[in-house]
């Protein structure tokens, strides 16, 4: 990759630590002046609001980390070389997402091996089919004058005389 290229680069993962930086001196303020109080449903909402606060800090943190270690990688020389072939990442790729650390193809080849991966909801509807979603229905019996017994409605807890 030539000079230019890998300075542009270099200037826009500088922008976006100056960015963050700005960014979060202006929502320390604000935290600041927050006012605590309010009945519940206030500070449900404000708990959930600082929880997704928390959550895009995290996120947040997570993306200035990359952009840390792109700017180390210009730095000493291997910014777009793929850290799994050693080959190049192609600058087209390195538009799109700056902070790559894979070429396409071993990108491509990541994701794939990760689809084979099984993951499990843990839910208590997620289970062995109709018959765990309709666990708690039973099918009653009646008899009718006749002394027959035929097959009654299906409830929960229904009784029929």
């Amino acid at each position: 990759m030539n000079q230019a290229t890998l300075e542009q680069f270099k200037e826009l993962f500088k922008n976006i630590l100056n960015e963050a930086n700005l960014e979060e001196r202006s929502l320390l303020t604000e935290a600041l002046k927050a006012k605590a109080g309010g009945d519940l449903v206030d500070q449900a909402t404000g708990d959930r609001d600082q929880h997704l606060e928390l959550k895009l800090k995290g996120r947040q943190g997570f993306f200035l980390k990359k952009v840390t270690t792109a700017l180390e990688k210009i730095d000493n020389g291997t910014f777009g070389q793929c850290e799994e072939c050693d080959g190049d990442i192609s600058k087209s790729r390195l538009l799109a997402r700056p902070t790559a650390t894979l070429c396409i193809s071993c990108k491509e080849e990541q994701e794939n091996s990760e689809q084979h991966i099984i993951y499990k909801k843990r839910s208590h509807t997620h289970g062995t089919g109709i018959s765990a979603a309709n666990s708690n229905v039973i099918s009653l019996q009646f008899t009718d004058n006749s002394g027959d017994n035929k097959k009654g409605l299906s409830g929960v807890g229904r009784q029929l005389s």
